[in-house]
């Protein structure tokens, strides 16, 4: 099957191919569909049939904030699939990363919970890193509550020192299966609490849940303006893209700094309890009058188990279930 490197234009001839992406994370994976780079780090392949009507494409690129890992998307025109095409693709792009820094780094890939792309990603030696549930909130699902604690409640602007540490400390924390390069706190804010990246406002929550270098603060709220742009957004990021609905509900993600803890795993403690308690009162306060979105990791104990709780209650529905999953570097094929 003839491959060659993608080029100008076939972002376009793959979307004629394509059946529409039919996840927030389908949607940003194929956006590494684009030609090869050195900054930022991508390479990228497409097949054809006859010139100009491609078949597939695959794309290995760098991963900024997590770089001990490469993503890796490969994608194949459904009335195609089964015919070896997409290892094809796969090998080529992996040969095309020998000689840059991308060769010899494991790989990632994030696929939709039960699909065809999971099954691919297995059949390759892929194996589970982690799952993500991105769970939706209905405004005033959730009963107000701690309304005796409104002096432990602090609105903050997102840039706020403050915040950024906590945000650090626990996005550290949360991510140990697919950990964190060095982070300075201009990147962390750039990265997730800038207006670039769509920050709207912050709240931190005091309580004891939090660890004790946190001075006090249990929990943070972090919301996303609906009309952000988030294209430069890495797609590991916990920022759920916004659907197709006429009014998208709000971006939202929640930090317990119970899971920056070293006894987070314990779910039994006291401690446990109340960091459910105060990440559900952030919760709550901030879904009052909006619908409310937010992407939940196997690497948060505390808002997982929050999440199956409203899950469980009816409070809370499950819009996608997302895994990622790694394999060996792309030189070791």
């Amino acid at each position: 099957m003839p491959i060659r490197d993608l080029t100008d234009g076939d972002d376009l001839r793959l979307n004629e191919v394509f059946a529409d992406a039919d996840t927030p994370a389908a949607h940003m994976a194929r956006s590494l569909f684009r030609p090869s780079s050195d900054s930022p780090l991508l390479r990228s392949v497409i097949a054809e049939v006859v010139p100009e009507v491609p078949v597939g494409a695959a794309a290995i690129a760098e991963s900024p904030l997590h770089p001990y890992r490469a993503w890796v998307n490969v994608e194949v025109a459904s009335e195609e699939q089964g015919h070896g095409q997409g290892r094809e693709l796969f090998e080529a792009a992996c040969a095309e990363t020998v000689g840059t820094a991308l060769e010899g780094l494991d790989l990632r890939a994030r696929v939709q919970a039960g699909s065809p792309g999971e099954g691919f990603a297995k059949a390759l030696g892929f194996t589970p890193l982690t799952t993500t549930r991105v769970i939706k909130v209905a405004a005033g699902a959730l009963p107000p509550s701690g309304g005796g604690r409104a002096e432990d409640l602090e609105i903050v602007a997102t840039g706020s020192v403050k915040l950024t540490k906590a945000f650090l400390a626990w996005y550290t924390a949360v991510n140990k299966d697919d950990a964190v390069g060095p982070l300075t706190i201009g990147q962390v804010n750039n990265a997730f609490l800038s207006e670039a990246a769509g920050a709207h406002g912050a709240a931190l929550l005091n309580g004891d849940a939090g660890a004790a270098e946190d001075a006090g603060l249990s929990a943070f709220a972090v919301s996303y303006a609906r009309e952000a742009d988030q294209s430069g957004v890495e797609i590991t990021d916990a920022m759920p893209a916004p659907g197709d609905d006429e009014e998208a509900p709000t971006e939202l993600i929640i930090g317990s700094m119970f899971e920056t803890r070293e006894e987070a795993a314990d779910t039994s403690s006291d401690l446990f309890r109340a960091a459910i308690a105060d990440a559900e009162l952030l919760l709550a306060r901030l879904s009052v009058d909006a619908d409310v979105v937010l992407e939940v990791t196997s690497g948060m104990p505390v808002v997982a188990a929050l999440a199956d709780r409203l899950l469980e209650l009816g409070q809370a529905t499950e819009l996608y279930r997302y895994e990622t999953l790694t394999g060996p570097p792309a030189d070791a094929r």
